[in-house]
């Protein structure tokens, strides 16, 4: 009777600990950020309050990238028309496909954007896309083909889907909430604080 016991109460132990990892690891901020390419606000926000709080951060949170901002497809996908000229449409195109390959790697994708999304940075990209350890070719062939057009229609239908008036835009949890966001604009990590009941150092 004690080993059987015994056996119960390791096995609650253990089934204990593997729901807290899953807690863990599914109480997660899910972030939305909405942003383009050459856009100054977006370079700017990226700059001073996703990369420099990221560490402190990375844990705590699931972020997703969407370049696309005020563009606007027409025909279909035939073109596009971006807020900052054809550069930031071809720019957006390439983040797309960049991402794209960079599937379920956080840290490799907020690198990847942290680079890009930078004043001192190659407006046309290839810098930073063979800094990101995405495969270069597949990238490449994305940029080239209809793939990019086809990630950027995807990141037009996701954007519409919010009440977007200002890039960047960031979502928590999958609700615009037009308070979140003007905090946010200006101080990410305290939104983050409060969002994770001050689980995040520093807070």
């Amino acid at each position: 009777m004690k080993r059987v016991v015994s056996v119960l109460f390791v096995l609650a132990a253990v089934t204990a600990v593997n729901t807290a990892v899953l807690g863990a690891a599914t109480n997660r901020v899910k972030v939305t950020l909405y942003y383009e390419h050459l856009c100054p606000d977006s370079i700017r926000w990226v700059s001073a309050q996703l990369a420099p709080n990221y560490d402190a951060l990375r844990d705590f949170m699931e972020i997703e990238f969407i370049p696309f901002g005020k563009a606007k497809s027409i025909n279909g996908g035939e073109s596009f028309q971006c807020q900052h000229g054809p550069k930031e449409c071809q720019g957006n195109m390439l983040q797309a496909c960049v991402l794209h390959y960079l599937p379920e790697q956080q840290d490799r994708q907020v690198s990847y954007v942290a680079c890009q999304m930078n004043f001192s940075a190659d407006p046309a990209g290839w810098q930073c896309v063979e800094q990101s350890e995405a495969h270069l070719q597949s990238v490449r062939n994305c940029d080239e083909g209809v793939l990019r057009t086809q990630l950027l229609l995807e990141a037009e239908r996701r954007t519409q889907q919010i009440p977007l008036t200002f890039v960047p835009t960031i979502v928590f949890n999958g609700k615009f909430d037009q308070t979140l966001q003007d905090r946010a604009l200006k101080d990410f990590r305290g939104v983050m604080c409060e969002l994770t009941n001050k689980r995040v150092t520093g807070c």
